[in-house]
């Protein structure tokens, strides 16, 4: 069903592995008709996107009904495509990258990113400080994106190890809805700032990647993964059919970046977030209680 031997690393700022027809264009064509047919989408995110997130009951009925989004959902939901995943990224980025401090033993297929609204203090108290012996378990959304759709540079949230996209249609590049990597312009400041969400003028382009059908990206979630999604302009050419999921740990990820570790600090707001749109700052001094 995926062909990971097809992915392969491309020179960037972090570590990123990208495949051409690793899905074919058959499956992608079943998987579509299948986000065609649902009836129910959790919700509508960036201007555009309408999605089906696993842990929802919309979700768990899409699967009973749609063979082929099962079958791949199972295939990612499990120890052994994750040890795949995780063996691929060390095999290719062996010295002078980023890695994760604390591996992960043990794979949960039944959890799922937290969808409580948290202020900071609640969010900390969640997530604590003992960084050791996590779980990780897989975050996995079917999509489809109309006209309107963006996603403003960032990098994503301090439980997540390696994200992925699969795209199952074809968008001509001038419509358009590819996922642009970013990297500092400042390289001095590079190591003493990895807000979430830097300014626009911080960020210089590195590469982007135009909707093809059956190319796959995954990328390791590290401080400096900034990343985006041009607007996409639905005009003459198909709806933007995507799935994209990340696997995640039950704790914060302590990076390591040629010995030295990074430790993710929570910005203090009394606003009530999900833990996806939470700000933080990775700092080289672990956080006080």
């Amino acid at each position: 069903m995926i062909k990971i031997n097809r992915l392969k690393k491309i020179k960037s700022n972090f570590p990123v592995l990208v495949g051409d027809n690793v899905v074919n264009a058959n499956t992608c064509n079943l998987l579509i008709d299948e986000i065609s047919k649902s009836k129910a989408f959790d919700d509508m995110i960036m201007g555009g996107r309408s999605r089906i997130n696993k842990g929802s009951k919309n979700f768990s009925n899409y699967i009973k009904t749609s063979n082929n989004s099962a079958k791949l959902f199972k295939l990612f939901n499990s120890k052994v495509f994750y040890k795949k995943i995780e063996n691929l990224f060390s095999k290719n980025f062996k010295d002078g990258s980023w890695t994760n401090t604390y591996k992960p033993r043990d794979f949960n297929p039944k959890k799922f990113t937290i969808k409580k609204k948290l202020n900071s203090n609640e969010l900390k108290k969640l997530l604590g400080n003992n960084y050791s012996n996590p779980k990780v378990n897989l975050d996995i959304d079917f999509s489809v994106s109309k006209g309107g759709y963006r996603l403003r540079p960032h990098r994503d949230d301090i439980t997540r190890l390696y994200n992925f996209l699969i795209y199952l249609t074809d968008i001509p590049k001038k419509n358009g809805g590819s996922l642009t990597i970013y990297r500092k312009k400042a390289k001095k400041n590079l190591r003493k700032s990895f807000r979430r969400f830097p300014k626009i003028n911080e960020l210089e382009i590195v590469k982007a990647f135009t909707p093809k059908k059956g190319t796959v990206v995954f990328f390791q979630s590290t401080p400096n993964s900034y990343h985006g999604v041009k607007r996409f302009v639905e005009r003459n050419c198909p709806k933007r059919f995507f799935i994209y999921g990340s696997y995640a740990l039950n704790k914060p990820v302590i990076w390591n970046y040629k010995g030295t570790a990074y430790y993710p600090h929570i910005i203090s707001t009394k606003k009530r977030m999900l833990t996806s749109f939470h700000d933080a700052n990775y700092l080289t001094t672990p956080p006080k209680n």
